[in-house]
């Protein structure tokens, strides 16, 4: 009797997953890499993949990390993501303009805008250059013409 109130209760978990999970969103499953677990100075990293918002703050960079600069500021580089120095903390903050990288996720795709070939995703987009590896460059502008 108890194995069938177990299965039970398992069909019924799995009928309400199958109805609930497709309405959260990537912020709901609580991804990233928890390092030091809960109370020890626990900390979560993000990918690009796990699509993180722009603002969320964290208190040290992970193990990795690089610094490069655009302009005269300098960010840290994790990932396909870009991290600033605010008060002793780090922000995620949207990849900088004008920012060079040597290596960007696997995730993004080679795009074919007005001739010329850009690697793209979710709104962020890198060119290769020869000297300097990827920089991230503003959107491009789609030309279109009428004839």
């Amino acid at each position: 009797m108890l194995n069938n109130i177990g299965t039970k209760l398992a069909a019924g978990f799995l009928m309400l997953m199958l109805l609930v999970a497709p309405q959260l969103s990537y912020a709901d499953w609580g991804v990233g890499i928890n390092v030091g677990g809960p109370g020890i100075g626990g900390h979560v990293f993000y990918g690009w993949h796990n699509h993180p918002q722009w603002g969320a703050r964290v208190g040290y960079l992970p193990a990795g990390y690089v610094t490069v600069g655009a302009g005269w500021h300098n960010y840290y580089y994790y990932d396909g993501l870009y991290y600033n120095n605010v008060g002793g903390q780090y922000v995620l903050v949207a990849p900088p303009v004008g920012v060079y990288v040597s290596v960007i996720p696997p995730d993004f795709q080679p795009v074919l805008i007005n001739g010329r070939t850009y690697y793209a995703d979710h709104g962020v987009y890198y060119i290769l250059t020869r000297h300097h590896g990827y920089k991230v460059v503003a959107a491009p502008v789609v030309y279109v013409r009428h004839y």
